[in-house]
């Protein structure tokens, strides 16, 4: 049942079971508290109020009775006309007003249990108005007249004080009650909360239970799982609730974890393959590189002397083929020698002789070799150097080989335009030599620019178709300058030429 539940559901469970039980206990509490309340007006306003009245009535009877005596002494001297017997007269009437008030106050705040005295104490209190306003009135007053108002009185007194000691009685009783109520409801109170609070305790247990049982049984099947051990059962998958579908996850996960580290393993083979073959391929290329670079050399040697010896010999007629096989051998070798050192990068084996290198000579011997490049296509070369451009840190061969190879790409791909090499320093956190070479040639569109410095690759088919080359060049001229601590850029438009950057670090070799 509790599986089928939500985890809202059931985290809200014992927190309302315990609000439930609390406002019952609050509820018989408020019962309880009536009913106290009830004993406690019935106290205040029943055998304590009557026991009140009596007390008063008592005091007030007194009070006539007192008057009487002194008025019947005062009546044996005086006359009755005379100041004081006239104003003792008016004030016993008045009591008299009093006392009845008083005794109306005792019937009506009187129980059922006490109207015997109630009613004894209306008949003389009757007699005892009676025979006191007859002698008020001038009756004659006698030692018999005082005895029996002294009788009457002493009756009267007897009935109050008993009725007074019926309603303390009644009151007592009431009160012994209500006390036997509040303990009673005290005991029941304690055993109540404490019945609560131990049902508390068992629901909390029994609710998170089945809450933090299934989630820790998850967590030790992750743990397992991040461990490397796959082979781990997830237990409450068919649950319909919140911890069912965390299970569902965790074994989506482990299902996911195992196929991504049968993948990891194959592509540990795989690049364990990838790396032999890469070594194979490297050193494939420096064996096959050598093995080709000796025949080329003698080829190229043959053909620079049978060209210089042509007109001796009387063989000017195979002087154009002699020149041509020339240049297909030397761009031959040419080419050997980039995927030579590109070889050699990749294996981390290019030696590099970095030296302060001064431009002006560099500079001068590059254009004298990309002259002839600029005016295959009849382009107008140009050199801008500042004046103040100082050393740079490099190695001038492969510094020489970058140029040439910017120079010759820009030349290559501009037709009777303007190729320029222009030379500044750059004081950016430190002294940086820029080399740029700019053309006015075809240029480039974003896309191509993506792919450009990529071996063997080209900006797209119909230029490789068009302009020839093996893209190689820049690719190799962009790792030779990160090796001397540089970079190669290039920023171009379509139909608006580019502009290849090659930034060095300035200054002398310490």
């Amino acid at each position: 049942m509790l599986n089928r539940l939500p985890i809202g559901v059931k985290v809200f469970v014992v927190p309302a079971i315990v609000i439930v039980l609390m406002l019952c206990v609050m509820l018989v509490s408020q019962l309880v508290i009536k009913r106290q309340q009830a004993a406690f007006l019935q106290v205040v306003g029943g055998p304590l109020t009557t026991s009140t009245a009596t007390t008063k009535l008592l005091l007030a009877v007194a009070e006539v009775q007192s008057d009487m005596l002194r008025y019947a002494q005062l009546r044996q001297r005086l006359s009755a006309e005379d100041k004081i017997l006239v104003d003792l007269r008016r004030s016993i009437i008045s009591k008299y007003q009093l006392v009845d008030s008083l005794f109306e106050n005792v019937k009506s705040t009187s129980g059922a249990g006490e109207g015997d005295a109630v009613s004894n104490i209306s008949d003389f209190l009757t007699i005892h108005r009676a025979v006191s306003l007859k002698i008020v009135d001038g009756a004659p007053v006698s030692s018999m007249t005082i005895s029996t108002l002294m009788a009457h009185y002493q009756q009267l007194q007897s009935y109050i004080v008993e009725l007074a000691a019926r309603s303390l009685e009644s009151a007592q009783a009431i009160e012994n009650v209500t006390a036997k109520d509040v303990e009673s409801f005290s005991y029941y109170l304690l055993a109540g909360s404490a019945a609560i609070i131990a049902v508390s305790i068992l629901l909390t247990y029994y609710f998170g239970r089945a809450i933090s049982r299934p989630i820790t049984s998850m967590i030790s099947v992750m743990s397992s799982i991040a461990a490397g051990n796959f082979a781990v059962s997830v237990s409450g998958v068919q649950r319909r609730d919140e911890i069912g579908a965390m299970a569902r996850a965790v074994d989506v996960f482990a299902t996911v974890s195992k196929e991504l580290r049968d993948r990891e393993q194959s592509l540990v083979e795989a690049r364990a393959l990838a790396e032999a073959a890469s070594q194979h391929k490297s050193q494939f290329l420096a064996s096959m590189s050598h093995e080709l670079r000796t025949p080329l050399n003698a080829v190229i040697g043959l053909t620079e002397m049978m060209l210089t010896h042509a007109a001796k010999f009387g063989t000017e007629k195979a002087a154009e083929p002699l020149r041509r096989v020339n240049a297909a051998g030397t761009h031959l070798l040419g080419l050997i020698n980039e995927v030579l050192d590109l070889s050699k990068i990749e294996a981390g084996k290019l030696e590099l002789n970095p030296e302060s290198v001064s431009l002006a000579p560099l500079i001068e011997e590059v254009i004298g070799t990309a002259g002839q490049l600029a005016e295959k296509n009849k382009n107008r070369l140009v050199v801008e150097c500042g004046e103040n451009v100082g050393p740079l840190t490099a190695d001038p061969m492969r510094l020489k080989q970058i140029l040439l190879n910017l120079l010759s790409n820009s030349c290559k791909f501009t037709m009777e335009g303007e190729v320029a090499l222009k030379v500044r320093k750059v004081a950016d956190g430190r002294d940086w030599i820029e080399l740029a070479v700019a053309d006015t040639g075809i240029g480039m569109t974003a896309e191509q620019q993506a792919k450009l410095f990529q071996e063997f690759t080209q900006a797209d088919s119909l230029t490789a178709r068009r302009y020839g080359g093996t893209g190689l060049g820049l690719a190799l001229s962009r790792k030779l300058a990160r090796l001397m601590g540089g970079d190669v850029r290039v920023a171009s438009e379509l139909g608006k030429g580019s502009v290849f950057t090659v930034r060095l670090p300035g200054g002398c070799v310490s």
